[in-house]
């Protein structure tokens, strides 16, 4: 009897064994299982805009001219329109020529009937000094100021004439055939499209923190994706009396192919990735993705490449409104967690996204 209750025992301990068994392999098979991925709202991590450093300015060319006779006349005719393309050297317009060609041809005559007197004075004292030194002296003045009218005269005829100076386009016509004109009015606008450049006006603040970039960016109506590389070329170092700015030219360096003309309006900024001295400006991240510790310090829970975060400890400035400059700790292009930080623990894997992408994707 005792030997029944013994194996009863026995089996009844082994089977207690078994069930025990089976809890312990079922605790064990739940702790290896795939732990959850959660969601974690990110922010890319980026300094303050500086908008103080973005200058409007406009297109003009490096080469330009406002052309215009050098003689009052009545125009005769204009041989080109706005924005027709000129050659140097190439006619443009006339004046009417009659009165240029009168006064050169009585100039002429002038200076035939002096020189032939000089001559005959000349032989004249070489041969009996018939007349004396200074009748030959002023027949010699007299022939030299026939020959600097008959320059003139000439300079003057060929003055009714507009010649471009340069190869370029026809910004502007100013005026209209048989128009009477004075000397040095303007008539035509040249500009040389080749070569455009961008001026812009800066205040005596900028100016005294110093020209530290010489490469900037234009930006034409607000195409941000196409921006223009620019280069500086000359400032100015002395203020506009009425506007007090400087003015500032920079060259264009790449047109992009767009038709750029003298006059349109850019936005110009330092260009940042050649001038990494420009891109100090405080980093600034949202108040709630700092976490403070038990030791009055303060921390964010950095994004890694393996989406794994971990701590990073940075030294905070000033809060304003719902953001705070942090001074030291943090890199411009890192990712930073800005939401839920209360949650989240070393090594702990996110499924990163942000305002612009949906939950979790």
């Amino acid at each position: 009897m005792a030997s029944f209750s013994f194996s009863k025992l026995a089996v009844s301990l082994s089977f207690a064994l078994v069930v025990l068994s089976g809890c312990g392999d079922k605790e064990q098979q739940e702790k290896v299982k795939e732990p959850i991925v959660s969601p974690a709202l990110t922010e890319i991590v980026k300094p303050k805009a500086n908008t103080n450093l973005s200058f409007n300015g406009v297109i003009r060319s490096a080469q330009r001219a406002d052309l215009s006779f050098q003689v009052t006349g009545r125009v005769n005719h204009i041989f080109v329109n706005e924005g027709d393309r000129v050659t140097k050297g190439q006619l443009l317009a006339k004046l009417d020529p009659k009165d240029a060609q009168t006064i050169f041809a009585a100039a002429q005559l002038e200076l035939n009937d002096a020189g032939k007197a000089y001559q005959r004075g000349k032989a004249i004292y070489e041969s009996s000094q018939a007349i004396s030194k200074s009748d030959l002296d002023k027949l010699i003045v007299r022939y030299n100021l026939a020959q600097n009218r008959v320059k003139e005269a000439k300079n003057k005829l060929n003055y009714t004439q507009l010649v471009a100076p340069f190869s370029g386009i026809i910004g502007r016509k100013l005026i209209d055939n048989h128009v009477q004109i004075q000397a040095n009015n303007p008539v035509l606008t040249l500009h040389n499209i080749d070569d455009l450049e961008v001026v812009i006006n800066i205040t005596d603040s900028v100016m005294l923190a110093g020209m530290t970039c010489s490469e900037a960016v234009a930006e034409l109506n607000n195409n941000t994706e196409q921006l223009l590389p620019l280069s500086l070329r000359t400032y100015s170092t002395q203020a506009d009396p009425i506007t007090q700015t400087f003015s500032v030219v920079l060259s264009i360096n790449d047109d992009k192919g767009l038709n750029l003309l003298p006059g349109m309006p850019v936005k110009v900024s330092p260009n940042l990735a050649l001038c990494p001295q420009e891109n100090r400006n405080p980093i600034i991240v949202p108040l709630a993705s700092v976490v403070p510790d038990n030791k009055s310090k303060q921390f964010v829970w950095v994004v890694n490449k393996d989406n794994s975060v971990s701590k990073r400890y940075i030294t905070v400035g000033s809060v304003n409104k719902n953001c705070i400059t942090v001074l030291n700790g943090l890199t411009v292009g890192e990712r930073i967690v800005i939401a839920g930080v209360s949650k989240l623990k070393p090594g702990m894997e996110v499924r990163p996204y942000t305002d612009s992408t949906k939950n979790g994707a």
